[in-house]
């Protein structure tokens, strides 16, 4: 093929296999934890809520806008990052931003009411102002018409909303190696590692993508 019929070919269509692979694996992960973990709270058993039994609304509510986000997010991001349906990107975005603040509300007043240490409360609570501040950051740049900025908070947040797997993930190898010692030193290292450690890989992956492109 000579240079000119390969400028003047049409461009073939992005392949989004990748991705598609990635949020399903991410959708699967999420329901499994929503059915093993979360859903056993709807019981409203007082042996599940342990000393949270007083604040089972609260913890109900962190909850239920945590499952909302975590299952949205993933055909949000398809939505967004492959430009299709705009109408129900826009719809769902809506409904993602709602569960987040309903979720993050609950996490404040939780953090603020734990029977834990106080870092462990801190952890909450810094993971919930993230939470925010990105869905926030990702919202204002679409307003704004920042489709790029826009795509990358949203990848933000959504890894900030995986945060009620990777807790658990990090409490239970914090458990099997007996690292930090007492329940309570699990509970408060894997409530910042949760968040923190995923974030910093994300933005590792979103700025090395940039500068290996320039």
């Amino acid at each position: 093929m000579s240079l000119t019929t390969a400028l003047d070919s049409p461009p073939r269509p992005q392949s989004h296999r990748g991705l598609l692979t990635v949020l399903s694996l991410v959708g699967l992960v999420g329901l499994t934890f929503i059915a093993l973990v979360a859903l056993p709270y709807y019981r409203l058993d007082p042996n599940n809520f342990a000393t949270y039994w007083p604040r089972r609304w609260w913890l109900l509510a962190h909850i239920t806008g945590g499952i909302v986000a975590l299952m949205s997010g993933p055909v949000q991001l398809w939505l967004g990052l492959t430009d299709h349906r705009p109408e129900l990107h826009r719809r769902l975005g809506t409904v993602y931003l709602g569960a987040v603040v309903t979720s993050a509300i609950a996490a404040y007043y939780l953090a603020l009411h734990t029977d834990a240490t106080a870092v462990f409360g801190a952890g909450l609570a810094s993971l919930a102002t993230a939470w925010l501040i990105t869905s926030g950051l990702a919202y204002l740049a679409i307003r704004r018409h920042q489709i790029e900025q826009h795509k990358e908070w949203m990848i933000r947040s959504y890894v900030l909303t995986t945060a009620f797997i990777t807790f658990r993930a990090f409490v239970i190898v914090l458990e099997a190696t007996q690292t930090g010692g007492a329940t309570s030193d699990w509970l408060a290292i894997a409530s910042w590692l949760c968040w923190a450690m995923p974030l910093l890989l994300t933005e590792a992956w979103l700025q090395g993508r940039k500068i290996l492109a320039g």
